[in-house]
């Protein structure tokens, strides 16, 4: 049986992070430890890290991940952006080494219409960079794939690939996010579709570059390239195919972690977690 668990909050305190994991029942956590919307890495006092340790291994150290703030873009020319996002994946990186969690999960970002191939050396330099910059000897960088809007880079498993094959380094892989694959032209609608999709992800990328899944429905349907998440089973894939997700063997290992909205629109709950252990029993 995979591991399930959700985006939870961690606000006054990284620790906070495991009980209120735990009061939905969720086995595996992410966090975003600096506000999402805006510039900035985390960075933990000797005591933080002190104090976060004890907690994670109080809880039987779960999987648990960092997801970087949404501006970082690996593949823009503009002269704020480009060392913004390479010193915030830096710190990041550095962070949850200090810590010692397991990942940062991250979007590479837009090419603004230049184009993937044009992208890619902008991308890879910038993903060494802040893999040298910042050293992490435990930590591992993940390659979230995209909704698919507005250029975004990693829409398509081909493009995830490219880049993993370019940086060539152990401590990259990947995150495979059901709702953006959907919304970019992958079907998971049925229990072939799925496995057709986790089929071409290991075709393509490979399952040993698979870190995490992100277990969100869709509001919109098939390649409507609109990344907006639903509660899982009440969006356009349904439950057939998160069931046959769940019940993959060669997921079994996996941490599927919700970013669904919730039934209170507040984010992942316990109804939700007890939707996907339904979905996995």
């Amino acid at each position: 049986m995979p591991i399930l668990g959700a985006h939870v909050e961690a606000r006054h305190g990284l620790w906070n992070a495991f009980p209120n994991a735990a009061a939905i029942g969720a086995e595996a956590i992410q966090v975003h430890p600096t506000p999402p919307g805006f510039w900035g890495s985390p960075k933990p006092s000797d005591e933080d890290v002190e104090k976060f340790k004890a907690a994670y291994a109080e809880a039987g150290r779960p999987p648990f991940y960092f997801h970087a703030v949404y501006l970082i873009n690996l593949a823009s020319d503009d002269p704020k952006v480009n060392p913004r996002s390479e010193s915030t994946l830096t710190g990041y990186l550095h962070a949850a080494d200090k810590l010692g969690i397991n990942g940062v999960i991250f979007h590479v970002g837009s090419h603004r219409g230049d184009g993937f191939e044009s992208s890619l050396p902008k991308v890879t330099a910038r993903i060494k960079g802040a893999l040298a910059r910042s050293d992490p000897q435990q930590t591992r960088l993940l390659i979230e794939n995209n909704a698919g809007a507005g250029g975004c880079v990693g829409a398509r498993f081909e493009e995830i690939q490219a880049i993993l094959a370019a940086v060539d380094d152990r401590r990259v892989g990947a995150c495979f996010d059901t709702c953006h694959a959907f919304a970019s032209g992958y079907d998971l609608r049925t229990p072939d579709q799925a496995r057709d999709t986790l089929d071409e992800w290991a075709r393509v990328i490979g399952l040993a570059r698979l870190e995490a899944v992100h277990c969100n429905d869709s509001m919109t349907g098939l390649g409507s390239m609109r990344d907006r998440h639903q509660n899982v089973g009440l969006g356009e894939i349904g439950e057939a195919g998160f069931r046959a997700l769940l019940h993959d063997p060669r997921l079994e290992e996996t941490p599927f972690i919700l970013e669904v909205p919730g039934f209170e629109g507040t984010g992942p709950d316990a109804a939700n977690m007890d939707i996907l252990r339904r979905l996995a029993a």
